[in-house]
């Protein structure tokens, strides 16, 4: 009997980190009533639907956990705040990642996703690697197991950022299928793969998805009926050869926030898919672990899934936009400032940490577990390792720590994709840049005042709004205002 032929369907879950860097309490947000900010009301949307989606088939109710189906990566800083305000959905993608693999011989739905979403390859070789193994320590903590795959932000890659997965340990990412040439098995038809992927000792997979049936889901009519999409996806899928795999790829806001019914209709297209004998779900891990890498692929430059430019949407006016009449000319200038801030904190705490902990570079890697496990015993067990006993040194480097997090929160890619630093998304690297530079004037003359020159030549689009300095000063005062 010939192989059947495989389909994946992967979400990519993410929300920027919209706490204050302060307080750890998210600020009102108005656009997202009648809930008190875009993450509760995500949650319910989203979260929460997909972990109990309900359907109908006749005059049955199906309750299902679209976690036990679907391929995803869980972001960092979502995850983060699903463990304080939104436990049932935080379960339920756990509850997801170990039933699946139980029944894939330890291969889980779940990958990991770089930390802080930023754009690898506009980071600095060494922030790359940083971003990679935080992804990988908050991946081991929540699913307590090592990840095999990593979600990229945007899908932006290039050869270095593959380089820098391939060298933290991971098998395989996942691009679009117009990112690269592929080469080899499938590569002419809509295989997923994988693909290998080779750099020197290097060696990634990289499974492809399809643009057209992912954007089928997105941005067309996809989910108003989840029946009729799994007629869609066994379809293309009984096109490939046997034992192929066809790939979809999306946001996972599109099942339930983007899409309102989506949660629903995509555990109804889980199910009809689960029904049939010809074609199986499955996950990329357990895929991979069957089907080894062949063929290859190759970069062609650094490319992303949301800007046919490359990665220019985040670093320049490369004409991507919501808004037609809006200029991005403020995005070159805001990267600049929220980089120069990032290497300024960089810079003290290569200066600092070494007169406080042997080995700095290993520490910061690890340090990212403080924060994200609050059991006081992994601090005094990080501690002990890397040989700090002075209680004073210890506060210092917890310092220094949070200091270069705050930095790296400043690159979060939201704050460049839409038309304006001045909405939600600017603001948030706005708040974490002026934490990480109040943090290293603890330690180093301050730069304050040079990054306000900065940000005073960044015009905004918005009348309410002058200039970045202008909305970064604000946003401080309404920070210390808010811990009177």
């Amino acid at each position: 009997m010939a192989e059947p032929r495989y389909i994946i369907i992967h979400g990519h879950f993410y929300q920027p980190p919209r706490e204050s860097p302060w307080t750890g309490l998210i600020s009102p947000e108005p656009g997202a009533v009648p809930f008190s900010n875009w993450n509760e009301r995500i949650l319910s949307e989203c979260y929460t639907a997909n972990a109990h989606a309900h359907m109908m088939e006749g005059t049955v109710v199906h309750v299902r956990n679209n976690y036990e189906l679907l391929n995803f990566d869980l972001g960092p800083t979502l995850a983060s705040w699903l463990e304080r305000h939104g436990k049932a959905a935080y379960r339920a993608f756990r509850r997801g990642d170990e039933i699946s693999a139980h029944a894939h011989n330890g291969h889980g739905n779940a990958i990991a996703q770089a930390y802080s979403h930023s754009i690898l390859p506009l980071l600095h070789p060494a922030d790359r690697e940083l971003q990679v193994a935080w992804g990988i320590e908050d991946f081991v903590f929540r699913f307590g197991r090592r990840p095999e795959g990593m979600w990229m932000p945007e899908c932006a890659a290039d050869d270095d950022s593959l380089s820098a997965l391939a060298a933290g340990g991971l098998k395989f990412t996942i691009l679009g299928d117009d990112q690269g040439t592929f080469r080899g098995p499938g590569a002419k038809d809509r295989s997923a793969g994988p693909f290998l992927w080779t750099r020197g000792e290097h060696r990634l997979a990289v499974f492809r998805f399809d643009r057209v049936l992912s954007g089928l889901i997105s941005f067309g009519d996809g989910l108003e009926d989840g029946a009729r999409l799994a007629e869609r996806l066994a379809e293309a899928t009984l096109a490939l050869e046997p034992g192929a795999a066809l790939l979809i790829a999306t946001d996972g806001e599109t099942f339930g926030h983007h899409k309102r019914s989506g949660a629903a209709e995509l555990a109804r297209a889980m199910m009809a898919l689960s029904r049939r004998d010809d074609v199986v779900v499955t996950n990329c891990s357990a895929y991979l672990a069957a089907h080894p890498a062949a063929g290859s692929f190759e970069m062609n430059g650094a490319s992303s899934w949301s800007c046919p430019h490359g990665v220019e949407r985040w670093r320049s006016d490369c004409g991507c936009r919501i808004d037609p009449e809006t200029s991005q000319a403020w995005r070159a200038p805001f990267f600049d400032a929220m980089e120069f801030v990032k290497n300024h904190v960089n810079g003290v705490y290569d200066r600092f940490a070494p007169a406080m902990v042997e080995k700095p570079d290993a520490a910061l890697k690890e340090s990212i577990r403080l924060f994200i496990d609050p059991n006081p015993a992994v601090q005094e067990e990080f501690f002990a390792r890397h040989k700090v006993s002075d209680e004073r040194k210890r506060e210092r480097l917890m310092r220094l720590f949070e200091m270069v997090r705050a930095g790296q929160a400043a690159l979060t890619s939201c704050a460049w994709f839409f038309d304006d630093f001045g909405g939600l998304e600017g603001r948030v690297a706005l708040r974490w840049a002026a934490r990480a530079v109040e943090l290293a004037a603890e330690f180093a003359p301050g730069i304050e005042g040079e990054l306000l020159t900065r940000l005073r030549e960044i015009r905004s689009n918005r009348r309410d709004i002058s200039d970045a300095a202008t909305l970064y000063l604000s946003l401080k005062t309404r920070e210390a205002r808010g811990r009177i």
